[in-house]
Order: C-alpha cells, then structure tokens, then sequence
C-alpha cells in the first residue's frame, strides 16, 4: 500500500509539546519493559534455514506462527509495552526432519502510513494506559488532522495493528487484535513452503462486519465454525463466521452507567450450547486519561467479576445471563469450560480459568509489575443463576493456558499453564495440570530462557487427549528457540535453534498438512 503524505507538514508544534510530555525516550529509559526481551528486531528473513538439535518428530509436518509487537522506528515516539508497536510475525515452517525460518511485519493500513510519514503517527495503547492530559491532547490533534486532510479518515477499526494473534479459518489466516478488524494475509506457495510477507487486506465480509474481531476467536471442533465476542458499539457484540463467509452478528448486551464499561473482553469460553464470558472488574472510561493515573483504566475493587451466558445460535434481543462470583477479578485467558446434567436434571456449566484479584491501571502484562494469577473453578447453575461453586485450584502464578483444541467445549483432563512467577517476564516453565483429579501432574523448566505459550499440537494419529506435542518459542537476549516437548512425559524431544533473536510475544497457531493444502501450499 503506498500512502501519500500531504504537503502541508504532518508534525508541527503541537506534536513537539506533546512529545515532550509523553518523553518517550526518557520514560521508556526508566520502564519496566526496558529489558533486552523487549527490544525489537528489523530484519526481516524468508525460509533462512534452521539448525535442530534432538529429534522432530516424523509426524511433526507444518507450520508454526507467532504473533508479537514489533516497535519499527528508531527512535520511537511511543512509551514501551508489551501491546506498543507493529505487528509481526515468525515463522517456522517444518518438514522431513529440517525447518525454516521467516519473519515479517503486518503491513497493516497503519503500518503502510507510518511507514511512510517516517515514526509513529497514531495513537497506541501505552498512551491510554498511562499518558494522561498528554494522550488526551494527542487524541483531539489527530481528530484535527483528519479534519484538515493530513491523515486519513481511518475508523479506529482500521487502525488495528494485527499484532496479538494469528489464526487459520476455511483457507485464511487471521491476524488479530481485539481493537480492529481482522487483517487476512496474502498466501503463497513455493516449492511446498508457505510465503508470507505481511501483505493483506482488512476484513469486513464487504461492511457488514460491525466492530473489532476477537483476538481469541472460538472454533467449534466438529464444524471449523469460528465464534466471536468483542466490546463495540456501547456493549458486547456477538459473531459467527462459518466457511470464511459471515454467517450472523448481534448485539447481546448494552452497557449502562450503574454497570459501566469492562475494561476488555480479551477471551471467552465456548460450550456446547453457549458462550461465556467474564464481566471483569477492570472497568473503562475515556475521561480517566484526565484523572490522578491517567488511564481509561481502572481496577474496580467493589464490582464483583460475574460471568455471562448466552446461546450459541444468539439473535438481536438476546439477553445476557449473568452469574455474579464472590471476589472482584480480571481474567485475560481462559482454559476450558462444559456443560453437564445434575441429578435434578437442570443444567450447569463448569469453568476453569486463570484470574487476577487486582490489576494496576498501567495494564502491565508480563512484567514484574504485574500480579500473579491464580487458577480457579466455577461452576453455574443455568437453573437457578447461581454460582454454585467457586473454589482455587493453585495458588501460583500460572497464565497463557492450552489444551487439546479437539476439546474445546467438552470435557478435557489436561491443561499446560506457562509459569509466571519467577521475575514476572513472559513463563519460565510449563506446567501440565489434570483438571479431574486437580492436580499437578508434571513440570518443564525452561532454564535461561522465557517462554510465550505452550501450544498443544496433536500426533497425526493421536490415541489420548494428550499424546501430542507442545510447542513454544523460547526466548532469550541473543537468541531464540523453538522447542518441542512430548505432551504425555513433558520431555523435551527436539530444540529448532533460530537464526535471530526472536522479542517476547505469546501467541501462535500450528498449521497442518491439510491447513496448507487448503492454503495452496503442498
């Protein structure tokens, strides 16, 4: 996308004040993502080949990607987080034993004008989590400089960066972030590799996407069906997209001032029958840049986290069934959630999640200054809308769940929880956890290297829940690692070393042989 850049200069005085209040070099000096960890990478690789230690696997034949923030201009304009910057993606594709390695950024409409205008252009989640009067000004400057032609009119759904998630639906892939539509790449096939270079367009099914997309959109096992939740318009707004076409879309719930706004809605639960998801006690308001922390956000210590149900087959009218829980909470993943009959015959839904007791204003995830999570249970009588059960199940700092995908929404014994407690960056191990018998049942040390998430990816022809592989993307300051480790005796089997250092970043999609044959790529 070439964007041309107005004659009449883009950046004057105002942004100089600005700039100089935000203070980004200073401030991101002193901020706790001020580590090697989060320091970006600008080189941009294509299939550069991969040394492997171990064994992979024989079955073990796809691709892997990984999404992440990738701040691209040196210096930059924005203050550090972990949700500051581009998009990009790495991947590692697998095949006959050997791998490959590429990486990319997501060239977003955004991207493509920042990019041109030379630094940061717009504004960025490090600035409403914490920029105050500052990002206050510098959201009616830029509503200035549409009016006067020098940006585009882009709606703050075009502005996603695309950059926590990376998804595959009937022939897609999806990079995601909750903010903004979904962005779809351009594929293509060389040689039996997958080709990838960021460009892409944003998909709205021609409009009549109302809304961001889900960054953890919800796939039914049996059908591929991909649901959807996500905050726009004043409340919660429910999709399905069925076969790569949108199938249907409602609103479900409108907030309202004695209730007010949940801070994000990042993931959700599906079941058989229903979607659930939690109404946290991170609540949201615009006029917060302008207060004592200078965020929209804030943690509400009296609004007590409550859980919302509503049926998968949702229509316009549809109300929420609400289940209020007995502690305020923050959840940002979930594990697992079912549904199953009591002895009286009514129905009730069974949870398990990592949740947060508080959370600062400043949002700051994978870092030190973050507080730990703490898995937990539910359990929801649709009955009576009661909250029947409630109970912790490890007092630790575990977060970023998998499973077995082919359980989604139905009873599954295994869970792997990256371990968070350590120093607080990213996981230092991996935890697998039997959701029947709660209990631990083995752990993996990551060393000297942090992990994002521990994907779970099934054997070719698996015989239990857990014979498969985890696969995560450990990281280091000067180097990075893909490791596979058998799921059914936490072992490690084979270690891909990368050719460059890879940041931080969390969440990935392993797609298989039939993903890339409907891809194009054999």
């Amino acid at each position: 996308m070439n964007v041309a850049i107005p004659s009449e200069p883009l950046f004057g005085e105002e942004d100089r004040r600005i700039d100089a209040i935000l203070d980004a070099e200073r401030f991101n000096s002193k901020s706790v993502y001020n580590v090697p960890g989060y320091k970006p990478v600008r080189t941009e690789l294509s299939h550069a080949p991969v040394r492997v230690t171990g064994t992979l696997p024989a079955d073990l034949t796809g691709v892997y990607l990984r999404n992440g923030t990738n701040v691209q201009f040196d210096p930059t304009h924005i203050r550090s987080h972990a949700f500051a910057g581009a998009g990009m993606i790495h991947q590692i594709q697998i095949a006959a034993g050997a791998a490959t390695y590429s990486n990319f950024y997501i060239r977003t409409p955004r991207f493509e004008f920042e990019r041109e205008a030379g630094r940061e252009v717009f504004v960025d989640f490090s600035d409403i989590a914490g920029g105050g009067r500052a990002a206050f000004d510098k959201i009616r400057l830029l509503e200035e400089k549409v009016r006067k032609g020098l940006i585009p009119p882009f709606s703050p759904y075009e502005l996603t960066p695309a950059s926590t998630s990376v998804r595959y639906h009937s022939g897609r892939l999806y990079c995601l972030q909750e903010q903004g539509y979904a962005f779809v790449l351009d594929v293509r096939s060389d040689a039996g590799r997958l080709v990838l270079d960021g460009r892409g367009r944003l998909e709205t099914w021609e409009g009549e996407w109302e809304g961001p997309f889900s960054a953890h959109p919800r796939f039914d096992p049996a059908t591929g069906d991909m649901y959807n939740l996500s905050l726009g318009s004043g409340g919660v707004l429910a999709g399905l997209v069925s076969q790569g076409l949108r199938h249907s879309q409602a609103q479900v719930h409108r907030f309202d001032e004695e209730t007010g706004s949940m801070g994000w809605l990042h993931d959700f639960f599906l079941t058989e029958n229903h979607l659930v998801f939690a109404d946290i006690s991170v609540r949201s308001d615009p006029g917060g840049l302008l207060g004592e922390d200078g965020s929209v956000f804030r943690f509400d210590a009296g609004h007590r986290m409550r859980w919302g149900v509503l049926p998968r087959d949702f229509r316009a009218g549809d109300t929420v069934q609400w289940f209020t829980t007995e502690q305020p909470g923050m959840v940002w993943h979930v594990i697992n959630a079912w549904e199953r009959t009591r002895a009286d015959g009514s129905t009730e839904i069974v949870l398990y999640s990592p949740c947060f007791g508080s959370y600062p204003s400043s949002v700051p995830i994978h870092t030190p200054e973050e507080p730990p999570a703490q898995v937990k249970t539910w359990v929801l009588d649709l009955g009576s809308g009661r909250v029947t059960d409630e109970r912790l199940l490890i007092d630790h700092g575990y977060e970023r769940p998998s499973l077995n995908l082919g359980h989604v929404g139905a009873p599954s014994r295994y869970c792997y929880l990256l371990d968070e407690h350590g120093d607080g960056y990213m996981g230092k191990g991996v935890l697998k956890y039997d959701l029947f018998d709660e209990k631990e049942i083995a752990y993996l040390d990551y060393g000297d290297m942090y992990g994002g998430e521990a994907l779970f990816v099934p054997r070719a022809e698996p015989r239990s829940e857990d014979d498969g592989y985890l696969l995560d993307l450990l990281m280091a300051d000067d180097r990075a690692d893909l490791i596979v480790i058998d799921a059914r005796t936490m072992t490690e089997t084979a270690r891909l070393h990368l050719p460059q250092r890879v940041p931080f970043g969390v969440h990935a999609s392993w797609l298989d042989r039939d993903d890339l044959a409907a891809l194009g790529v054999s």
